[in-house]
C-alpha cells in the first residue's frame, strides 16, 4: 500500500490501492486520516474510492454527540463538501452538551484539518445548526418542566427546528399514549415558535399523519426523516408538502423500494442526510456513519434520478441544497427574537 502521507489535491490524496485487502490492524495509523474503509471477511478492510463533486452537500440529520470523535468528522466533512449539518439534540438527555462543546469541536476540527498541509484545500467550516426535541423513546418523561426547558432551548440562535419527535410503534420505550401526548405538544410548539418540525416515524406512520391533521402541519415546514419504506406509505406525506429526507437505506441492495420512494418526491423538497452513526450507506455498513458519509447518498440519488454528466449532477445537487438550507437555515423566527 502507498504512503498515507499528505498530498498536493484530493485526487491524490485518495489514489491509494482501491479495493486492495488489509489487515484490519494495519488501520491502527490512519485512524485519523481522510479515506474511507469498507470492513472485510477475516478482519480485513479495503478502501473504498469515495463519489466526487463539483456542488455543495447538506447532512439534514445527524448527531454529532454521539460520534466516536465529532471534531474528526467535522474536519473529514470539510474535506468532503459538506457545508451544512443539522444536528440533533434530545431535551431530555444531555440537552447542552452539543451546545457547550460545537466551538471546541471546530477547532480540533482545524486543527485536524490543518495537520494534513493540503496546499489548495483550505479548511471551510461547515454551517451547523440544531434540531432539539423530545423523540418519542423519551416521550414518557415529558411534562411541563420538560417543555419549559425545551422552549429554553429553542431561543438559542443556532437552533433551527424542534425535532426529532413522532412515534415510535416499533421499540415502543415510551407507553403510546405518552407518545402521541408528547407529540401532540411539540407540534403545537412549533406553530407557536414558527420553527419547523423534524419527524421521527417508524411503524407509526398512520397515526402520526392523523394526529399531524388534526393539530395542523406547522407553516414553517416539516421534514419526515430517514424515509425508508415505500412510495404508497410516502404519498400521503408528499401530498401534504412534507419535506423528506433519505440517508444510508436508499443505498441498500436489499431495499430497491427505497429508492423508488425517492423518485416521488418533488426536486424542491428532496433531502439528504446520514442520521449519523447510524445507517451506514453502502459500501461501507458495519462502521460509524459520519456526516461525510452523505455523499455516498447523494451520489445514489443522482444515479436514481438519472444524472450522469458533471453539470447535471452540479444543477441537482445544488437543489437539494438549496431545499435543506430553505428549511433549516432561515433567519431567527419573530418567536426566537422575541
Amino acid at each position: 500500500m502507498r504512503s498515507t502521507s499528505p498530498s498536493n489535491n484530493q485526487t491524490d490524496l485518495l489514489s491509494y490501492s482501491f479495493g486492495e485487502s488489509m489487515p484490519l490492524a494495519d488501520l491502527a495509523p490512519f485512524a485519523r486520516d481522510m479515506l474511507f474503509y469498507q470492513k472485510r471477511k477475516k478482519e480485513k478492510c479495503r478502501l473504498v474510492s469515495p463519489p466526487k463533486f463539483d456542488a455543495p452537500i447538506a447532512d439534514t440529520h445527524a448527531h454529532l454527540d454521539m460520534l466516536g470523535n465529532p471534531a474528526l468528522a467535522l474536519a473529514r466533512s470539510a474535506f468532503y463538501g459538506i457545508k451544512f449539518i443539522c444536528t440533533i439534540v434530545d431535551v431530555q438527555e444531555d440537552d447542552r452538551a452539543t451546545f457547550e462543546q460545537l466551538d471546541s469541536w471546530f477547532e480540533e476540527a482545524k486543527r485536524i484539518y490543518d495537520s494534513y498541509e493540503l496546499p489548495g484545500f483550505e479548511f471551510a467550516k461547515p454551517k451547523v445548526r440544531v434540531g432539539i426535541g423530545c423523540h418519542p423513546h423519551n416521550a414518557k418523561f415529558y411534562d411541563d418542566a420538560l417543555e419549559e426547558k425545551l422552549l429554553q432551548d429553542l431561543r438559542d440562535p443556532r437552533v433551527a427546528a424542534i425535532g426529532e419527535v413522532g412515534l415510535d410503534y416499533h421499540y415502543d420505550h415510551s407507553p403510546r399514549p405518552e407518545q402521541r401526548e408528547a407529540f401532540r405538544r411539540q407540534i403545537r410548539l412549533a406553530h407557536k415558535t414558527g420553527l419547523p418540525l423534524l419527524l421521527h416515524m417508524r411503524e407509526a406512520h398512520d397515526d402520526g399523519f392523523a394526529i399531524l391533521q388534526e393539530e395542523g402541519f406547522p407553516e414553517a415546514g416539516v421534514l419526515l426523516h430517514c424515509f425508508n419504506l415505500d412510495p404508497t406509505i410516502l404519498e400521503p406525506w408528499v401530498e401534504a408538502g412534507c419535506y423528506v429526507a433519505f440517508g444510508g437505506p436508499v443505498t441498500f441492495k436489499k431495499s430497491p423500494e427505497v429508492g423508488e420512494s425517492a423518485l416521488q418526491v418533488p426536486f424542491d423538497r428532496l433531502l439528504t442526510e446520514t442520521d449519523s452513526p447510524f445507517m451506514t450507506p453502502e459500501p461501507l455498513r458495519g462502521i460509524e456513519c459520519g456526516p461525510e458519509f452523505t455523499i455516498f447518498t447523494a451520489a445514489k440519488l443522482c444515479e436514481l434520478y438519472g444524472c450522469t454528466t458533471l453539470d447535471e449532477q452540479r444543477g441537482f445537487l445544488d437543489q437539494l441544497f438549496s431545499n435543506a438550507c430553505s428549511l433549516l437555515d432561515r433567519e431567527l423566527t419573530p418567536w426566537q427574537i422575541g
